[in-house]
C-alpha cells in the first residue's frame, strides 16, 4: 500500500540505495512508476506493507515501510532487494554497492571509494564540516536528522 514519504511514520524503516552515478530526470520518472507499482503490491505474509519510495538529488532511492500495521519479513525485504536489483539491470546503474561514500562538493554530490578517503582527507577535498551522506541510517527519523551529516559526525571523525 504506498502512503506518501512525508505522511509516514518517523519510525518507519528505511533503506537507502546510492546511485553510482546522478540519474536522469526520465530515469527518475522510470523509477518513480515503477517503484509505486512495487510498494503498492509489496506484501509480507500476505499482508499489506504501508510503504514508500522516494528519490533525493536524483542519485538515492530511498525505501520505507511503516511496520506499525505489519512488519517486513526476510521474504518481503527479499522482494525489495530483488526489485532494486531489476531497476540496475534495466538502467546500467549500481544501486547495491556500499563501497562508496556520497559527499557534498558545492553544488554537486561527489563519490569517493572508501580506499580513497584518507587521501582525500589528506589533500583537503574533504574535511571535518564536508557534508556525507550516511546511508546506514535505518527509520525515517534518523533518515530526517542523521542522513546528511559533517564528517567529524561520522565514522569518518578518526580521520581527523
Amino acid at each position: 500500500m504506498y502512503i506518501p514519504f512525508d505522511e509516514l511514520n518517523p519510525n518507519a524503516r528505511v533503506w537507502v540505495y546510492q546511485a553510482d552515478r546522478k540519474l536522469t530526470d526520465s530515469e527518475v520518472d522510470f523509477i518513480n512508476k515503477e517503484g509505486v507499482n512495487f510498494v503498492t503490491s509489496w506484501t509480507a505474509h500476505s499482508k499489506a506493507l504501508k510503504s514508500s519510495i522516494e528519490i533525493f538529488y536524483n542519485q538515492f532511492i530511498v525505501l520505507s515501510v511503516d511496520e506499525s500495521a505489519a512488519a517486513a519479513t526476510g521474504c518481503s525485504i527479499d522482494k525489495s532487494v530483488h526489485f532494486v536489483q531489476a531497476l540496475e539491470n534495466q538502467l546500467g546503474v549500481q544501486l547495491l554497492d556500499k563501497s562508496r561514500v556520497a559527499y557534498v562538493d558545492g553544488d554537486a554530490i561527489k563519490q569517493v571509494p572508501f580506499p580513497a578517503i584518507k587521501e582525500k582527507v589528506n589533500d583537503g577535498t574533504l574535511n571535518k564540516e564536508s557534508i556525507i551522506f550516511n546511508n546506514m541510517v535505518t527509520d525515517l527519523g534518523s533518515f530526517k536528522s542523521q542522513w546528511k551529516i559533517p564528517a567529524k559526525d561520522s565514522w569518518m571523525s578518526r580521520y581527523f
